[in-house]
């Protein structure tokens, strides 16, 4: 479908929007967290995509710690898998037995770059073994503060990306580390062949990975979209809005669709969260502002 200009939804890029400041509402109606937890609506999907005979995607959702997580592998042979699934699987074993209530959002935050770069040591001693280079993978997560809704953090490593959805905009929270990014080149540029894909930073490929943190302020209704390149490679910015502005009964799915019809290059991975609460409407005293 032909994009029109008067469509209800925009594409903003990152550099457009990574010094706007949001001016405070009133916070969700949360009663506990656990509450608030079950209230958030969660979709998600991983396939192999058109080209791939492997999906060395992996994702994770530890609801009860509003975490969720994207991991893209690499290596080859089963190096890719591996590592996208340690990943994974090492936030769940961090989790999975500490009561939410026993942490703070901050130290959560520590736990999850402990993870990681835990990960990573696994990681790299594996491929190491192996003898295979360039074993490693992205890393993106998303976190809510389920005691006080209003607070999340992006974390990323690699060019997985976390988007959020607000007022019919679709605006990407994460600058990938990648080749391309860090030349100054965005999506609306001639990417020129040899920086394509070409990621700087990445779990496994060594022992110590720095985990990038973007503190977040999310508004009641907002939705957030975490997802692998095999996601956004084939689906335009604009286009990727007019998916969230459609309203699918299945978001995931749709957008999984719509990349393999564009060509499903590689492996496909997106987890979309809709919090609860009416979405913020634009008006005089609450709108986005420079």
């Amino acid at each position: 479908m032909p994009l029109q200009e008067d469509l209800a939804f925009r594409y903003v890029p990152f550099h457009e929007t990574d010094s706007l400041q949001t001016r405070d509402v009133d916070a969700m109606d949360v009663n506990t967290p656990d509450t608030f937890a079950r209230q958030i609506r969660v979709f998600s999907r991983t396939d192999v995509g058109k080209r791939r005979q492997r999906n060395e995607d992996a994702l994770g959702v530890i609801a009860r710690h509003g975490l969720y997580v994207v991991a893209d592998g690499m290596g080859g042979a089963d190096g890719g898998d591996f590592a996208s699934k340690q990943v994974v699987d090492d936030l769940v074993s961090t989790f999975q037995n500490l009561p939410p209530d026993e942490i703070c959002f901050e130290d959560r935050l520590d736990l999850i770059c402990e993870s990681i770069n835990h990960s990573s040591r696994v990681i790299r001693e594996e491929a190491d073994s192996r003898e295979i280079s360039g074993m490693g993978t992205t890393f993106v997560g998303f976190c809510v503060d389920l005691e006080n809704p209003s607070r999340g953090c992006a974390l990323h490593v690699g060019d997985s990306r976390v988007y959020r959805y607000r007022r019919n905009t679709l605006c990407p929270l994460t600058t990938d580390h990648s080749l391309a990014a860090e030349s100054g080149l965005d999506e609306s540029a001639a990417i020129p062949l040899f920086m394509a894909g070409v990621i700087t930073r990445a779990v496994g490929v060594k022992c110590e990975v720095e985990v990038e943190r973007t503190p977040v302020h999310v508004l009641p209704g907002d939705t957030f979209m975490l997802c692998s390149d095999g996601l956004y490679n084939m689906i335009p910015g604009p286009e990727l809005a007019a998916v969230f502005s459609s309203h699918p009964e299945d978001i995931t799915a749709e957008l999984v669709s719509t990349a393999n019809n564009a060509g499903g290059f590689d492996n496909i991975t997106v987890i979309v969260l809709q919090l609860p609460g009416a979405p913020p409407q634009v008006n005089s005293m609450d709108e986005t502002i420079h």
